[in-house]
């Protein structure tokens, strides 16, 4: 999803024609300079535009890096992006307050490199002068790598949306940062307004889909999803939103049919396995659920999201050594995270194990994500271990930190259970 911007609006990354099928230049107002510049015709004609005119001697030196600019869009917009980062370089090489070429290197670098490469061309293009790609490629990314809040990311949006209030990446990522902060009402105008600028934007009809489910209408999200996938059927995030809608309006058999369609058009990734589990799970069948995780395992080998999705569903199924032995193997392997101590604290907690459960919640909470869960289970623990007084100072991080406060309940009849009535009754009035 990283690169979504066209700096052409409506130019799509198509085929190139061959030379001779149409001149590039087409008038006597015309010349190659003014075609690549220009960034009229589908990329890739743009990039045989930019060759030609690069060939020519008479140019200076900052035309001809206005030139490797432009065939450096070319490129990056047929996700050619090796191409685009080595002529956007040479472009600073030649240039080095060349703003435009810091931004594209930018882009490219994102794809090829990762976030701090792309956020240090950014920050080098912003050294120069504002730019709108400069101040959104930075906010954007900055707030990803946790460098800022989404409320300051939110200041250099709007500051890029002051010097072009069209620049569509802004207004998309406004939105994005008011949907990761649970603003959907905020997110869902903001994705309007990136529709208003290209009613047909793929990121943006995405976007208010996952809005609208957020906000309960799930219907309506299905609606966009749908409309998404006849402009773009391979879009694989919507795809999987899709079915998820039709699970949640209970539409359980046509999820099931998408799930295995996913696994057949995208068989290297673990979605459609879990999709399709979930939705067998749905129709209760949950045998074949959990069959399906062993076809998943075999198909993919060892992977953490199948490992952590199939131990959820033996939960489920009461099978709790089992799903703590899956847990196990799934935190042994690359890329586990918080949220699989947070199952295995889960599964301990069922299992009576507060020492464990416990001892998982704490190692959740040490990779850095303060989740409210983590506090939670950690209450638990102090509840049943004894350390009532613990367990209540604990809960009141939990809530704090963003625990749902349907939780005050459940929390209280932990502390029935340890025969704490007076404290269950305190625990009530306090929230």
């Amino acid at each position: 999803m990283k690169l979504l911007l066209l700096l052409v609006p409506g130019l799509m990354a198509v085929s190139a024609m061959p030379l001779s099928a149409k001149p590039l230049v087409t008038s006597s107002e015309d010349t190659l300079a003014r075609v690549c510049l220009s960034r009229q015709d589908d990329a890739g004609r743009i990039v045989q535009a930019c060759d030609a005119a690069l060939t020519d001697i008479r140019l200076t030196q900052n035309q001809r890096a206005e030139l490797l600019v432009a065939r450096g869009d070319g490129y990056i917009w047929q996700n050619l992006y090796h191409e685009a980062e080595t002529s956007y370089r040479e472009a600073t090489h030649i240039n080095p307050s060349e703003v435009e070429a810091w931004n594209g290197l930018g882009w490219a670098l994102w794809e090829l490199e990762g976030e701090q490469a792309a956020f240090e061309a950014f920050n080098r293009s912003l050294s120069i002068a504002a730019s709108v790609q400069g101040l959104g490629g930075k906010a954007a990314l900055a707030r990803r790598m946790g460098r800022i809040s989404n409320d300051q990311a939110r200041e250099m949006l709007q500051a890029a949306l002051a010097i072009d209030p069209d620049y569509i990446w802004a207004v998309r990522e406004l939105a994005w940062s008011f949907f990761e902060d649970n603003r959907f009402s905020e997110a869902g105008t903001q994705f309007q307004e990136a529709l208003n600028i290209e009613p047909r934007d793929v990121n943006a009809r995405y976007g208010l889909g996952r809005t609208k489910m957020s906000l309960g209408q799930t219907e309506d999200a299905l609606g966009l999803f749908n409309d998404v996938l006849l402009d773009s059927p391979k879009d694989f995030a919507t795809l999987v939103y899709r079915i998820i809608a039709l699970r949640e309006l209970d539409r359980n058999a046509q999820a099931l049919r998408f799930s295995e369609r996913l696994i057949l058009e995208f068989p290297d990734h673990t979605s459609g396995y879990v999709q399709k589990s979930k939705s067998l799970l749905s129709l209760e069948r949950r045998h074949d659920a959990l069959q399906s995780f062993e076809h998943a395992e075999a198909a993919l080998g060892p992977n953490n999201t199948i490992l952590y999705w199939y131990a959820d569903t033996l939960i489920i199924d009461g099978q709790l050594d089992k799903a703590l032995a899956v847990i196990d193997r799934g935190l042994a392997l690359e890329g586990a995270d918080y949220s699989d101590y947070l199952l295995k604290s889960y599964i301990a907690l069922e299992m009576g194990d507060y020492t464990l459960a416990r001892e998982a919640a704490e190692t959740s909470l040490a990779t850095g994500v303060n989740d409210p869960w983590a506090h939670y289970y950690i209450a638990i623990t102090l509840v049943n271990s004894g350390d009532v007084l613990g367990g209540m100072q604990r809960f009141d991080l939990a809530i704090a930190s963003g625990l749902p406060a349907d939780r005050v309940g459940a929390f209280a009849t932990e502390l029935v259970g340890a025969g704490k009535y007076v404290e269950a009754a305190q625990l009530r009035l306090k929230y």
